[in-house]
């Protein structure tokens, strides 16, 4: 179902019937729902095994972590559990999976998630809403002279170009950071960024069924589903909007409640370290082992599809190989929330520095 968009911003939403959502960006009464629910299946933030407590002071006791991510994604939380590193750490990760930025944000402020990974935007907006929380580390960029954001649309369409999605439903993600590229890439082409008729898909695994069936335009994807889209539905490539993200940016972090940061600063330089080796020993396999990882936590299979798209696996591997193994660049990272303000995504630019946890901007935390 699609309701009428706003004009100028991913203003409505296109899902498959009976799946559950999470509609608005911390809204407070979906946040307190949100909360609610998850509380009700999850257990004491941070319980240590051995019953001494978490983070300092808890000794040898394995600390229970709830982290929150999306299906396949970030390949670092992945890795690090799949490898031994966080068990090293003495930190067992308990998964909790939601559709997007927005729902893992809000799930962090409901205390229902102890950490999460999520798009910066999401993480600024609920902070410039008064949301006491802390940025711990960076996770994704975007890797230069390496193109993996793509429109889709159906052969026929007549969507072939940028310029053709003037007025035509394009299906972007809950969070902001595509949209933003997005709009950026069409304002540098001098045309309206305002032009296509955004229209939010909760769950992205769906965009290219809706394009198929003609509830959609075009979509907005990256990696692995170009080219299960492209075998399934026989879609075709419009244009690669990978622009506007300032080099050195991290599109994406993980964060958690101030509170929780401070009651558990031990906690998080382990978690940390972990996810940072996490992610060295995810880009230094080969794209067919990044591909099993990936699949076995809810990502699409791009393996079997080599064989009829030579190529697949290393395409995919360039969407998903480009997360940070250190710490933040700040200015590079201020610059793009300016970006992010400049097209609507925040209501304001801010220095994110005062809400950087000191594990952030650490070479070694």
């Amino acid at each position: 179902m699609i309701s009428t968009p706003t004009p100028g911003g991913p203003g409505s939403a296109a899902r498959p019937a009976g799946r559950a959502s999470v509609r608005r960006l911390l809204f407070p009464a979906a946040l307190a729902a949100l909360g609610a629910l998850l509380a009700a299946c999850g257990g004491p933030a941070a319980s240590s095994e051995t019953g001494q407590g978490s983070g300092q002071g808890s000794g040898q006791g394995v600390d229970t972590v709830r982290v929150g991510v999306i299906a396949g994604s970030p390949p670092g939380v992945y890795s690090a559990i799949e490898n031994g590193f966080f068990a090293k750490e003495r930190i067992k990760v308990e998964l909790v999976t939601l559709s997007g930025g927005p729902a893992l944000v809000a799930a962090t402020e409901g205390g229902s998630i102890d950490i999460a990974w999520a798009d910066i935007f999401a993480w600024t907006s609920a902070i410039q809403q008064g949301f006491k929380l802390t940025i711990i580390n960076p996770a994704n960029a975007l890797k230069p002279g390496q193109p993996v954001n793509v429109i889709v649309a159906k052969p026929g369409s007549g969507i072939t170009s940028a310029k053709d999605l003037a007025g035509r439903k394009l299906g972007v993600p809950a969070q902001a950071l595509t949209t933003v590229q997005i709009k950026k890439w069409l304002e540098d082409q001098g045309l309206d960024p305002n032009g296509p008729k955004y229209t939010t898909v909760q769950d992205r695994t769906t965009s290219g069924g809706l394009v198929a069936q003609g509830t959609l335009d075009a979509a907005a994807t990256s990696g692995a589903y170009v080219t299960a889209w492209q075998a399934q539905y026989g879609l075709t490539v419009a244009g690669a909007f990978d622009s506007g993200v300032p080099e050195g940016a991290a599109t994406s972090g993980y964060g958690a409640q101030r509170v929780y940061a401070e009651a558990h600063p031990d906690l998080i330089k382990r978690f940390v370290r972990a996810v940072r080796q996490g992610v060295a020993a995810f880009q230094s396999v080969a794209p067919l082992e990044q591909n099993t990882l990936l699949v076995k936590y809810g990502g699409a299979d791009v393996g079997k599809l080599e064989s009829k798209y030579p190529g697949a696996l290393q395409k995919a591997s360039a969407a998903t190989s480009g997360e940070l193994r250190g710490p933040f660049d700040v200015a590079a990272e201020n610059k793009w929330i300016e970006i992010g303000a400049r097209y609507g995504a925040l209501k304001k630019a801010i220095d994110l520095t005062p809400h950087l946890w000191p594990t952030a901007t650490a070479a070694t935390p």
